[in-house]
């Protein structure tokens, strides 16, 4: 059975996804798609990107759980002394398939 959404809980599924992410503000391109296995693959155009990456059968998150897997980096983030060391970006959207 699915998860059981309310107004108080993130939806989460009890099955594994494949996470990628589309962030912006980088040196070798302006759009950086990060996906299965740390692979990094760098874009001119936002659209190149989105459509690279929805061709591979990824989709955008619920707005909620989008936000629940940020919720989840940023507190990894906290956690390492002195800080990451780097640049990540700023975050477009998240994907999952």
């Amino acid at each position: 059975e699915r998860c059981k959404i309310d107004n108080d809980q993130s939806p989460r599924s009890p099955y594994p996804h494949l996470i990628a992410t589309i962030s912006a503000g980088f040196e070798k391109g302006d759009y950086l798609i990060r996906e299965e296995k740390g692979s990094n693959i760098y874009f001119d155009f936002f659209e190149e990107a989105y459509n690279f990456i929805s061709t591979k059968g990824y989709r955008r998150m619920h707005p909620r759980e989008e936000e629940d897997y940020m919720d989840v980096v940023r507190m990894a983030h906290r956690s390492v002394p002195g800080g990451m060391r780097f640049n990540s970006g700023k975050l477009l959207m998240v994907l999952k398939k």
